[in-house]
């Protein structure tokens, strides 16, 4: 065991060093605990034992127990792991606990709340069956009423209830000062939206009325300094000049609103500042020889007039942002109050609205509350840290007596009884602060709830050299601050003893870019973008330095050591902005990369050019998008060709037509294309108009001439099916589809993270935030080059009992508050960076890569102000102040081997000509093509007119079907069930029901569960996949790409079985046939597209595929296994065909 090579943080008996922590988790099950669990503490495996030991030691039912998680993931692992415990435990309670585990409340806390809802949704003001929207659904839904609410507030010039009806006065208001109706009002409807119990609690929907600004006396102040005479060429000619200039701004409406307004706005950006300065413009010894003895009281008089004119101006702003926030609270206040009552009431809920009203029930419906405690007998609260703080209100509501006076005054005083609740996270892993987690609600719940403490210490996933590193750097990192920053708790090394010391913490660009100063230009290039450019450059060295060299790993299947592949390395961002100079270095290198998460999706090169393209067309006006379309890889016009057609006065408009003599110019044909998608877009859904510009415009051939292929076909389809499922969820429209790919893009969204493909070997490339509970061989944190920004925007800011306006927005009371939120922001920073470096295996590397701090900041002591580089730099994590090492990596070529061209001759014209014919026809022809594609041409060359088969028509998506009859791969039950064979037992079934139930939710496809369920069995029944059940090596949902001939064919193999003979290739059937005719039309529309997948597989793998098996599925029967015939022959055809 560990301990007897007395390896540090493993206990001398092999138990790791919190062994009695564990055991009080897991033995005292009538205490309350409050859990600090470090990160890779193994917490699940405590959460696991706690549960099996409530059922089979208490006798507390698996369906009185809630576990709440923070994800849908790690709820369904937690399910599985306690299935797993139960079933090895005898006994009776542990066997009926495993046959009611289904039903048990173990899911997120939105899960939860809408089990509670759906029993009492009369008490809960809904009607019964009520729905709840999705994350698309409800942004779609909240920009219907947006868009309402825009057109009443915009109906009349002049309400006759004033501002708080909208009309001109309040569009004035909204839009001085940069704050911007569809910009700031937006931003802060998106905020009440989200936080509308805040608001109910929190604003006042009452009318401010009418904007009473007075400038009188500030024009007045300024007409009188601006008469005043002034030496020649003083100090003082410019400041006079800029308050006349102010003045004349006004224009001949002095009077309206809007003058007013911009009055108070210029006088305070000029001279608002002007009360603090230490010294002012003026020469005292020329106005004592321009006005004599009088001189130098004048000057006085005036420099105070002009601090006075400043004052004054800063006095109405803030007055007037003071009334623009109260209208805002009152308008947008019960906009959002009355959207939550008409959910409501229609029984169309949002996620927050489960927690809402679950949290209202409790509080106001004491039967209810008794029948909950009653059942739930134990709650038990996941990644507690990262939740809303309504969680815990409605935990401790469930564990407190029902009875208990506090729960009708202050749910704070009550206290859970004894072992009711249970509460574990990490408080060094909260980041989700722009998702209402709350950190000093965190730090102080276990005080609040009366908990035992309990510290879970020992890491069992990282190396020794990370945990060293992650202790000595963070330990000066995160430090308390009450309320805002946990104190920092070591890990212990707790891994097992072959894999613990192998591992290292590498630093690349520890030494500072001396000749990178602020605002400097290299090559036209400024500074900030250079040392992207550089650290892009340094990682991706990095990634061929670790591949090349053969770091070793732990293979996750065996345990030993292995050299790294692409697939063990991560890099982790912080936000997106590095991502462009990192894809463009990783494209250089010829290194196969993928992106995880949607926001980095939507900001990779490929799908912005798709987004360019379609604003251009949508948007005639929009030329800046156009040009860009146009230098894009998809019309790949140079910068020359754009010169030549401006030079010749050529539009920007896709619309006009072009310059004489240029009908035939590369631009004009670029523009002309973009004008054809402009005329398709009023009656084409983006998801249609997506596919088309990827297809006529060949994306997916493109893609070829990197090294990611795969990968930028998978980001297209991944785009192209959200936009579908954005038509499909009720979206309407090209422009409100790219405002909402906008969003997808946003860093908002930074955890979105989307599924990989295992079986494609490529380094990954994702956000910290999506990187939350994940674990890679080998980390790099880069992307640490930016700044912090804590220039505020017109977001709302919730604190105590009120709430506030920041940026532009800010009436003077987020002034005083700015420094908490500063603070805040900066501590949760500082956790990022801790839950990015935690996240490596074997090892990891961080970027110090950082400029010439501002002289004002030279010796890195503001840490606030510091990039995250020069952050860790400052606190240590230096090769020589660290255990880190200096890493100078060395670009490794991993280019693909370039064949010469071939020499042709061309004396013959004949000879030229037949070859110019012949290289168009290639090229005419799709590169790539799926295998259900290839079987549809084959088809039309036997003179097929239609095709009747649901699997192999792939034609653009009808959009006058429902929802639930469109899709890539024919019915929604069709890809349900293929998605239930991809995941479930082949060898008992036993979780099939339940993945039909999550595949049919993820279809729309709600009350087929059983039809979905009895296919499903019907497929495990076949010989072949009996097999499978019995050992046979395998692979399912197997993407394949490979050259065959001229075409590159592609597909996804349903199941991939090795048997004695050899390789043998299966595809589930679940559409239906007659017997007779259209039975063998189909088998032998079938027997293609297998053959197909045959000779991509052939190619790929150099071992011949022996034959195809058809899998058809038929409810409540044995599925029918269908060999497919004369296989050579059929390969042979599909090889025909693509030469």
């Amino acid at each position: 065991m560990s301990g007897q090579l007395g390896l540090p943080g493993i206990a001398s008996n092999g138990s790791p060093p919190d062994v009695h922590e564990r055991a009080r988790i897991a033995d005292e099950l009538d205490r309350t605990l409050f859990v600090e669990a470090g990160a890779g503490a193994g917490k699940t495996s405590s959460l696991v034992r706690r549960i099996v030991n409530l059922v089979v030691l208490d006798g507390v039912p698996i369906t009185g127990i809630a576990a709440i998680t923070f994800t849908e993931k790690a709820a369904a692992e937690l399910r599985s792991r306690v299935r797993s415990e139960l079933a090895a435990h005898p006994g009776d309670r542990a066997a009926d606990a495993l046959e009611r585990l289904d039903h048990a409340p173990i899911g997120t806390l939105h899960a939860f709340a809408r089990r509670i809802l759906f029993e009492f949704p009369v008490d809960a003001g809904l009607p019964p069956g009520f729905g709840v929207l999705d994350e698309l659904e409800s942004a779609l839904a909240f920009e219907e009423q947006w868009d309402d609410l825009l057109d009443r507030l915009l109906d009349d010039p002049d309400p006759p209830d004033g501002m708080i009806e909208g009309g001109r006065a309040f569009v004035e208001l909204c839009e001085f000062d940069g704050f911007g109706l569809r910009s700031g009002t937006r931003r802060v409807a998106d905020d009440f939206r989200a936080n509308w119990d805040l608001v109910a609690d929190r604003v006042s929907l009452d009318d401010p009325g009418p904007l009473a600004l007075d400038t009188t006396a500030l024009r007045a102040l300024g007409e009188r300094i601006v008469a005043t005479p002034v030496p020649d060429g003083d100090g003082q000619e410019k400041p006079i000049a800029q308050i006349r200039s102010i003045l004349d701004a006004a224009g001949s409406t002095p009077d309206s609103l809007r003058a007013r307004l911009e009055l108070v706005v210029h006088a305070d950006d000029r001279f608002g500042s002007w009360e603090s300065r230490t010294s002012f413009p003026g020469n005292k010894a020329a106005w004592k020889r321009f006005a004599g003895a009088d001189g130098l009281a004048a000057l006085e008089r005036l420099r105070s007039d002009e601090v006075e004119f400043g004052r004054l101006a800063r006095e109405l702003l803030t007055h007037a942002r003071h009334h623009r926030r109260l209208l805002l609270g009152a308008v947008l206040g019960r906009f959002v109050l009355d959207a939550s009552r008409q959910r409501a009431a229609s029984g169309q809920l949002e996620f927050h609205d489960l927690l809402v009203l679950t949290r209202r029930l409790l509080a106001t419906r004491p039967r209810i509350r008794r029948s909950l405690h009653e059942r739930y007998q134990r709650v038990m609260l996941d990644e507690f840290q990262d939740t809303d703080p309504i969680q815990l209100e409605i935990a401790v509501r469930l564990s407190s007596a029902p009875e208990a006076g506090a729960q009708a005054t202050d749910w704070r005083r009550l206290q859970p009884l004894p072992g009711r609740l249970f509460i574990v996270g990490d408080p060094k892993q909260s980041i989700y602060r722009f998702r209402r987690a709350d950190i000093a609600q965190y730090l102080r719940a276990a005080d609040q709830v009366g908990a035992d403490r309990v510290t879970l210490s020992a890491n069992f996933r990282s190396s020794r050299a990370v945990i060293e590193f992650t202790n000595d750097v963070f330990d000066r990192l995160i430090r308390f601050e009450a309320d805002s920053q946990p104190d920092f708790q070591p890990l212990d090394a707790s891994r097992k003893p072959g894999l613990l010391d192998h591992g290292t913490v590498s630093i690349i660009g520890s030494e500072r870019h001396d000749d990178l100063a602020a605002h400097q230009r290299i090559d036209d290039v400024g500074a900030a973008d250079v040392l992207r450019m550089r650290e892009a450059a340094d990682v991706v060295a990095t990634i061929t330095t670790a591949l090349d060299d053969g770091w070793p790993v732990a293979d996750e299947d065996t345990g030993e050591l292995r050299p790294a592949r692409p697939g063990d390395v991560c890099v982790l961002l912080p936000t997106r902005i590095s991502l462009p100079a990192l894809e463009a270095e990783l494209r250089r290198a010829d290194v196969a990369y993928r992106a995880e998460n949607a926001s980095v999706v939507y900001a990779t090169a490929e799908i912005r050019h798709l987004m360019l393209a379609l604003r251009a067309a949508d948007d005639p006006t929009d030329a800046l998008a156009l040009v860009a379309a146009l230098r894009s890889p998809l019309y790949g016009c140079s910068d020359v060709e754009l010169w030549e057609w401006k030079q010749a006065d050529g539009s920007w408009n896709p619309w006009a037509a072009p310059p004489s003599g240029l009908e035939q110019h590369p631009v004009a044909e670029a523009i002309a294309h973009v004008r054809s998608v402009a005329e398709r877009i009023a009656w084409t859904s983006p998801a249609d108009m997506l596919a088309a510009l990827a297809d006529e415009r060949r994306a997916f051939d493109l893609a070829l001439d990197g090294p990611d292929a795969r990968d930028v076909w998978r980001r297209l389809r991944y785009v192209i099916e959200q936009a579908r499922a954005w038509s499909d969820a009720g979206g309407r429209g090209v422009r409100r589809y790219l405002q909402w790919a906008r969003l997808q893009a946003s860093e908002g969204r930074v955890a979105d993270t989307i599924l990989p493909e295992h079986d494609l070997d490529a380094v990954r490339v994702m956000t910290i935030h999506a990187a939350k509970g994940l674990e890679f061989p080998i980390t790099i944190v880069a992307g640490l080059t930016t700044k912090p920004n804590h220039t505020a925007t017109a977001g709302v800011v919730w604190t105590g009992d009120t709430w506030m306006l920041a940026g532009k927005g800010d009436d003077g009371v987020f002034v005083a508050h700015q420094p908490i939120d500063e603070q805040m922001g900066d501590a949760e920073r500082r956790r990022l960076l801790y839950v990015a470096c935690t996240r490596a295996v074997d090892h990891l590397v961080v970027s110090l890569h950082r400029g010439v701090p501002p002289k004002s900041n030279s010796d890195y002591q503001d840490h606030r102000k510091l990039t995250s580089a020069e952050l860790l730099w400052a606190v240590g994590a230096a090769p020589e102040s660290s255990v880190a090492q200096t890493l100078t990596p060395v670009m490794r070529s991993r280019a693909r081997a370039v064949v010469d061209p071939v020499q042709l001759e061309w004396s013959d014209p004949v000879t030229w000509a037949d070859e110019r014919e012949r290289a168009l026809a290639r090229s005419s022809r799709r590169t790539g093509v799926a295998a259900t594609r290839l079987a549809e041409e084959l088809i039309a060359t036997h003179q097929r007119d239609e095709i009747d088969d649901a699997g192999l028509d792939k034609r653009p998506v009808n959009v006058e079907r429902p929802p639930w009859q469109r899709g890539r791969y024919g019915t929604s039950i069709g890809r349900a069930v293929h998605g239930v064979l991809q995941f479930c037992d082949l060898a008992d079934g036993h979780d099939i029901d339940t993945l039909s139930r999550a595949q049919c939710a993820a279809e729309g496809v709600i009350g087929l569960e059983a039809q979905v369920a009895a296919l499903a069995r019907s497929a495990t029944s076949a010989p072949i996949v009996r097999t499978v059940a019995a050992g046979a090596e395998h692979w399912r949902e197997l993407f394949v790409a490979a050259p065959v001939g001229e075409r590159t064919l592609e597909g996804y193999v349903d199941l991939l079985v090795r048997t004695a003979e050899g390789l043998v290739i299966v595809d589930y059937k679940t559409d239906q046939w007659s017997a007779g005719t259209q039975s063998s039309e189909r088998i032998a529309r079938y027997r293609l597209q297998l053959a197909a997948y045959g000779a991509a597989l052939d190619a790929v793998l150099g071992e011949p595929v022996i034959g195809g098996l058809l899998v058809r599925c038929v409810p409540d029967h044995p599925a029918e296994q269908i060999v497919i015939a004369d296989w050579a022959g059929a390969v042979s055809e599909v090889r025909r065909l693509v030469r």
